[in-house]
């Protein structure tokens, strides 16, 4: 039976390391549910001077190895199913590379592109009155999402800080550098996954001049990766965003794409004005439209999907050509499309892992917060390098160990971890 919602996907995935690692009936009963799920009306004056009421919620999965920590995300569909599944994905994820803290996630049912800036501050001040119990840098420490920003995280920081009467810096991360935010926090989650990347192609003995690069979606860490991608001699074949992609087997410059999306709002604005294409153009550059579902069965050796979660699935699967995926968005890839992506032998490096660069550098700026330093670009990249590469070779580790896929084996690490807390707390015995 297929696993339709994000959340049943993470306990297929969950399922399959307790049973390796043969846990007890009260451990997998603390894993298989958060520990707390908060729920909340947030009311505010709109400009028109009308009220308005928005559902929140910050769920709490696990803390039994540090603080919770996850984003918050404004989005009209964001809903529990999706926001307990990223929670759950976060505990997984901080236990992977090893930094001290649990997982949660948050959510605002809004669509902030209809909100002024001034609404749009109350609604972000609101959400830290209605949850400032289950806040702070010992308890909770929430981040950036899907459609939030490092000014609404100062403002969430601020209303905290009025609220307790304390300073506060490490009770929220994402912040903007010149209000204790940390250096490189908004290229970490690339450069963590092309750490890992480089690491892999190395080990393999591959050049990177010989290996096409497809990336879909071209936000910030999309378009992060293609560059340090193409910066270091990958071809970059393709790349897209919600309004689809281009291709060039030839290889495309993604600083220019970068450059006319910044102009145009979309990666085809070099050449498309809305849904009018100067053809001429393409066809001396070599380059044609493509859809985001055209995009991922492209020709290629890397398939980096850094947008939506549920694109790879059990029909498009074997249509996949790429002998590798980096997963930097959070859960592309289904439980049915992993089986059949194993069977033809292509290697995934699960999110968990890949994408776990961002949560890394707000771990390195929780500690700037708590320790009133302020790290050099050096130095966060150093120690990022350090925690993302210890993490992949651990991961590595249980592949070869088990002879089992990257995404199994960062499960398998990652619960254990967690389970290994639990019992030095107590919540579990050790029998």
């Amino acid at each position: 039976m297929a696993t339709k919602t994000p959340y049943q996907r993470f306990i297929k995935n969950l399922k399959d390391a307790m049973e390796v690692l043969k846990l007890s009936p009260m451990e997998k009963k603390l894993l298989l549910e958060p520990q707390h799920n908060l729920k909340k009306s947030l009311s505010i004056k709109r400009d028109d001077g009308k009220n308005a009421s928005f559902p929140a919620f910050r769920i709490q999965y696990n803390n039994a190895r540090g603080p919770y920590k996850g984003g918050i995300r404004y989005h009209p569909e964001a809903d529990e199913d999706e926001v307990k599944a990223l929670a759950a994905l976060m505990a997984v994820k901080t236990a992977v590379v090893g930094i001290p803290f649990g997982g949660a996630k948050g959510g605002i049912q809004c669509d902030p592109k209809t909100l002024s800036a001034r609404e749009l501050q109350e609604l972000s001040r609101a959400y830290v009155r209605a949850f400032k119990e289950h806040l702070g840098p010992d308890i909770d420490i929430p981040a950036p999402d899907v459609n939030t920003t490092p000014a609404i995280m100062a403002w969430m920081r601020d209303e905290y800080e009025k609220l307790t009467r304390s300073y506060a810096p490490a009770m929220i991360t994402g912040k903007p550098l010149s209000y204790d935010g940390s250096r490189g926090r908004d290229t970490a989650t690339a450069r963590g996954g092309f750490f890992i990347l480089q690491e892999l192609i190395e080990g393999e003995a591959l050049d990177s001049k010989n290996l096409r690069v497809v990336v879909q979606g071209f936000g910030n860490a999309g378009a992060t990766m293609a560059n340090l991608l193409h910066g270091a001699g990958y071809t970059v074949v393709a790349v897209s965003d919600s309004h689809g992609g281009i291709y060039s087997e030839d290889g495309i410059d993604p600083v220019s794409i970068e450059k006319y999306k910044k102009k145009t709002g979309s990666v085809t604005g070099q050449y498309c004005k809305g849904s009018v294409c100067d053809t001429e153009k393409m066809k001396l550059d070599r380059v044609r439209q493509v859809s985001n579902e055209q995009l991922l069965e492209l020709p290629c050796d890397i398939l980096v999907p850094a947008a939506l979660d549920n694109v790879i699935t059990g029909k498009n699967a074997s249509k996949i050509k790429a002998k590798i995926i980096l997963e930097l968005a959070n859960g592309p890839t289904t439980p049915e499309a992993d089986d059949i992506l194993q069977k033809r032998k292509i290697k995934v490096i699960p999110d968990v892992l890949a994408n776990a660069g961002g949560v890394t550098v707000s771990y390195f700026e929780w500690t700037q917060g708590r320790s009133g330093e302020q790290w050099t670009d050096d130095q966060v990249d150093r120690d990022l390098k350090r925690v993302i590469l210890t993490a992949y070779k651990d991961v590595r580790r249980e592949v070869h160990r088990r002879k089992i896929p990257y995404r199994q084996a960062a499960f398998i690490l990652g619960v254990k971890r967690i389970v290994e807390a639990m019992r030095v707390r107590g919540w579990v015995s050790n029998g």
